[in-house]
């Protein structure tokens, strides 16, 4: 039990008595001088200062459990002045408090919450609160929450007490010189050194118990003064990671950020050379519209360099699953806002910081450097589960050739304790200590707060010469160090994405959250493009009007909360945020529509998809045919007869294709398309319910390598019908299994190409994933995945650990397989989770994970995917085809010759991504890309007013002016044009 005792306050396990020797010396450091009285008022959200009357608290005494996870207490504390005037005001709590003086202004913030491997803190329960004048009568409030135990929801809020007491400056001391040898000899593997360390600790504590305090400090100075000979120096630099939301809700968010930004902007004033980093603008503009002078504050520490803003992505997000547009906007709106509010300019904003993101897309390099940043720090590939990544100072190239400089802070984590035994373990951990340097992260994180008195006190005796046995250390920021960094001989490059071998449950998880993610996602596309039709006037209009509508967006799509991986109540949350949004965006959509010229009433389809259009619409009850441009209208013609199509108990048929069904699961058996190819083989469509079990303690993240590679089971079919209904042939199947129910309507469209499968699902499983499993004729070694804006080949083989590690992938839109004879496309509207291995082409369409969330996905779901087959050298039709799949037209009666198209390309691999209002001028975005993998020069032709063409980065910069007929375009390459206006 002592050695669990030691391991549970991150004490090396085979010192079990230094656990008892700290709490001894920590006994000696305060002295009660006084009781203070207490009151509380409990509510189940948070209540404004002052929104109470004296009558609304009630007294509570010490060791008095108040409230349940999440429940909101202000505690009032009062008591007569100190006589002593070194008396501090010491708070008891199990959980967080902002605490504020009797006129609401914050005077500091306490915290208890514990991380695994925290060290022991020298005021045990209680926590010291700075600001207050204790010569003068004691009279604050606490605004106190419990957030959980190990930053779980267990257990209940508890008030500890709260006194007035005096620290012995020595004793104080004595303590952290002792934690900081104890955990050097816990953590180094020099056996000599060990001995020596822990004759001297022993000496030390020899003379504490002999009551001399002076003495057994000078016991640890010598080896506290023997100064490093390491070759390596980290540079450390404060952070308190907090997610926006994860196992509390985003209003907890809100108060976390003011508790974190009030505890250290303390510590940068009253520790010089302290270097505090923040990474999320987001939480600083909560600060400015919530806590202004908390703000004025930060800003101040910003300016003295006190604090650092790291990054300039508006929150943390994830980078598998958001559009390329959104990670542009991520930075795009995070700079806007540290330049307005923070006065940084462009050479402060050159680090992008992602500690916790699950895998990095291979479209983020050129994103990054388009916006800004060369610089890019993680730590995340240190949790690989399969492979150890073999660099942690590298060179990362990205589907196009875009490189940034990625340093992962070799100890490994995001909330280092700065003490010994970190230390040593980057120092072992980073195969490039021969450049001398290396970056150390350190404070309480996840759940904010950022680095306590016992970081400080830890570092403060490892800075400067350093400790014999330790490499150096020396606070500074991560810019400096990246700037210092990139002067040193970085040899390796890391080419295409960095894939985490873990959380593949996240392309996944919570399918409502992903499914309006997307959706949102196009609705901000089309409002944008819809609005760049328009005069300079409306385009500012709406430019601004959407402001706060894409912060809230890009707040969605943290790494906490898009990949499924929080709380039911923050899904909930999400989903209505989406909802609301999606709702401003619509009707937005439709008063630019409204103003667009009209002629009569008939029918015309706006397509705002950046590829042509030849399909059936319902209009009314009735298929007519939409044959349109890209971003332009046109009218709505009446659907011929199609006596080519056929639904009938032997299968479906278009006259391109032909479908056999398998009735008792429901899968193509047979599909053949005019050539006479069979594309089917070994079936095509098979609904399988896998086993998907319990994953401790990462359920919503991961998913069982065995378990996915497992047959499964297939779902049977129930009851089957088929019909032809105007220009599409339809089979529809109804297929049950153990609590779940599948109505799925398999169409072929007259004319098209495409197999799709309109699907309704009522889930209500646990622990069980269902996926539509395909295994085509044509197959390859490799399969193509769509990402942002391009896509990357990934092997389907599984010939070394690496690519067995790969067995779940995160694609977009599409993903294929191909040989030398053609293709084979999966398309989807809103599902991520793949796996292509060893002939089989698989898409996750649901899971039933347990925790953080219960319910996780349990309900009714609707989505569309489709199949392809493809010739040889026709990858575009199906990047088209993913982009028709996914944004339908629309019907705008009356405005068939209101459009003319916005902009088109004449090379049938490029892609008008984006057309928006341009935010540092009155001009027009159009953003487009390569999409194929191979350099070629295209000609845009655009409908919009303008006087001149700039081709520019992602933030708008003007490189020099841009020829419209001729843009020259690398592989993979993002393009971004700004016309201006006339």
């Amino acid at each position: 039990m002592r050695a669990l005792a030691s391991w549970l306050v991150g004490l090396p396990a085979e010192q079990p008595a230094a656990y008892r020797r700290l709490r001894a010396m920590r006994a000696r450091i305060w002295r009660r001088v006084a009781p203070l009285q207490a009151s509380i008022l409990v509510s189940p959200e948070p209540t404004p200062f002052g929104d109470w009357q004296p009558h609304d608290f009630r007294p509570i005494r010490p060791g008095t459990a108040w409230g349940d996870v999440f429940e909101c207490g202000w505690l009032h504390l009062t008591g007569p002045a100190a006589s002593d005037p070194r008396a501090e005001v010491l708070l008891g709590i199990r959980g967080e408090a902002l605490v504020h003086d009797a006129e609401g202004a914050v005077l500091d913030a306490v915290s208890t919450v514990y991380l695994q491997g925290d060290l022991p803190h020298p005021g045990g329960r209680y926590r010291t609160v700075r600001g207050v004048d204790a010569t003068q009568p004691i009279d604050v409030y606490a605004d106190a929450t419990y957030n959980g135990l190990l930053i779980y929801p267990l257990r209940r809020a508890v008030f500890h007490g709260a006194h007035l007491a005096v620290r012995d400056a020595t004793a104080y001391a004595l303590y952290f010189d002792a934690l900081t040898l104890t955990m050097l000899a816990g953590g180094t593997d020099d056996a000599a050194l060990r001995r020596t360390l822990r004759a001297a600790l022993d000496a030390s504590w020899s003379r504490f118990r002999a009551g001399d305090l002076d003495a057994a400090r000078a016991a640890l100075a010598p080896a506290l003064s023997a100064p490093s000979t390491s070759d390596l120096a980290y540079t450390a630099v404060g952070h308190g990671h907090l997610d926006m939301a994860w196992l509390w809700p985003l209003r907890e968010t809100r108060r976390k950020a003011a508790r974190t930004y009030a505890r250290q902007l303390d510590a940068i004033e009253r520790r010089p050379g302290y270097v505090y980093g923040t990474s999320q603008p987001q939480q600083m503009q909560w600060m400015r519209d919530e806590q202004p002078a908390l703000f004025a504050r930060l800003q101040a520490a910003v300016a003295s360099g006190g604090m650092e803003a790291q990054g300039s992505f508006w929150i943390e997000p994830d980078t598998n699953l958001p559009s390329g547009e959104s990670l542009i906007r991520q930075a795009v709106v995070g700079r806007r806002f540290l330049r307005r509010e923070l006065g940084l300019g462009d050479d402060d904003l050159r680090l992008c910081w992602l500690p916790d993101t699950f895998g990095y897309s291979g479209a983020l390099p050129q994103i990054l450097r388009g916006t800004g940043m060369e610089w890019f720090q993680t730590i995340k590939l240190a949790w690989n589960e399969v492979n150890d990544f073999p660099h942690r100072t590298f060179r990362w190239a990205g589907i196009d050739g875009s490189e940034v400089l990625v340093h992962m802070p070799p100890e490994g984590d995001y909330n280092s304790r700065a003490a010994a035994d970190g230390l040593l373990k980057g120092l072992r951990q980073h195969p490039e200590r021969d450049l001398g340097t290396a970056l150390l992260v350190y404070g309480g994180g996840d759940g904010g707060g950022g680095p306590s008195e016992v970081h400080h006190e830890v570092l403060d005796r490892e800075v400067g010469a350093g400790i014999a046995g330790l490499p150096r250390v020396a606070r500074g920021s991560a810019s400096d160090f990246f700037r210092d960094l990139a002067t040193r001989d970085v040899r390796h490059t890391h080419h295409g994405e960095l894939y985490l071998e873990k959380h593949q449950g996240t392309y996944t998880t919570q399918a409502a959250t992903k499914r309006w993610n997307r959706t949102l996602e196009g609705l901000l596309h089309d409002v944008e493009a819809i609005a760049s039709a328009h005069g300079p006037a409306t385009r500012a209009q709406v430019r601004d009007e959407l402001e706060p509508v894409w912060q809230e967006a890009l707040l969605q799509q943290f790494h906490d909360i898009l990949p499924g991986s929080s709380i039911a109540r923050v899904h909930r949350e999400s989903v209505a945020a989406f909802e609301r949004l999606a709702g401003i965006v619509e009707a937005r959509i439709a008063s630019l529509v409204d103003a667009l010229p009209a002629a009569g009433d008939a029918p015309a389809a706006l397509n705002l998809a950046p590829v042509p259009r030849d399909e059936p619409v319902r209009v009314d009850g009735t298929w007519m045919r939409a044959r349109v441009a890209p971003y332009a209208t046109a009218a709505l013609v009446p659907e011929p007869e199609h006596p080519e199509l056929v639904a009938d108990a032997t299968g479906l048929a278009n006259g391109l294709l032909a479908a056999r069904f398998d009735d008792a699961t429901g899968a193509i058996v047979s599909l053949v398309d005019a050539d006479g190819f069979e594309h089917a083989g070994e079936g095509l469509n098979r609904l399988v319910l896998h086993r998907d079990p319990l994953q401790i303690p990462f359920d919503a993240w991961d998913i069982s390598r065995k378990a996915a590679a497992a047959p499964g089971r297939p779902l049977r079919v129930a009851e089957r019908s088929w019909h032809v209904d105007g220009p599409r042939a339809v089979r529809r199947h109804v297929l049950v299994g153990p609590k779940v129910r599948i109505e799925q309507d398999v169409v072929l469209e007259a004319g098209s190409g495409l197999v799709r499968f309109e699907t309704r699902v009522d889930w209500h499983q646990t622990h069980r994933m269902l996926r539509a499993e395909h295994r085509p004729t044509r197959y390859g070694d490799e399969a193509l995945c769509e990402i942002q804006m391009g896509h990357i080949r990934r092997p389907t083989t599984e010939r070394d650990s690496v690519e067995r590690a790969q067995f779940e992938v995160c694609a977009h839109r599409w993903l294929a397989v191909e040989d030398a004879t053609g293709g084979f496309a999966l398309l989807n509207d809103g599902k991520y989770g793949h796996r292509a291995k060893h002939g089989l082409v698989s898409l996750a369409l649901l899971r039933s994970p347990t925790f953080p969330d219960r319910t996780a996905d349990r309900g009714t779901h609707a989505f569309a995917y489709a199949i392809r087959p493809y010739a040889p050298g026709a990858l575009h039709e199906v990047v088209a085809d993913g982009y028709r799949l996914q944004a339908p037209p629309r019907i705008v009666p009356g405005r068939a010759d209101a459009l003319a198209p916005l902009a088109t390309v004449d090379d049938p691999g490029v892609v008008v991504e984006t057309i928006a209002p341009a935010y540092d001028s009155d001009g027009v975005v159009v953003r487009l890309y390569e999409s194929l993998g191979r350099a070629t020069t295209t000609a845009l032709t655009t409908s919009i007013p303008h006087r001149a063409a700039w081709r520019t980065d992602m933030l708008e910069r003007p490189s020099g002016p841009a020829d419209l007929s001729a843009i020259e375009l690398g592989s993979f390459e993002i393009a971004t044009l700004v016309l201006e206006s006339p």
